[in-house]
């Protein structure tokens, strides 16, 4: 299992920080979903970025590539 964690963002701040444990992305994005979080967020596999989910998107659903980033 793999620690990840979530900051939900409010602009360029972040308003909270979730952590779990999952197997691979595929699982912490599902996991991500039960939560309808109304803001956006960016999911982090320790040091390693995994997506940014913007608000009202199905985490599952997103491509892994942060915006504005290459």
């Amino acid at each position: 299992m793999a620690r990840y964690f979530v900051f939900l963002m409010d602009g360029d701040s972040i308003i909270d920080r979730l952590d779990f444990e999952a197997d691979d992305d595929a699982e912490a994005l599902a996991l991500l979903a039960l939560r309808r979080e109304q803001v956006d967020c960016d999911m982090w596999c320790g040091d390693r970025f995994v997506a940014t989910i913007p608000k009202g998107t199905n985490p599952s659903l997103v491509t892994r590539e942060r915006p504005g980033k290459s």
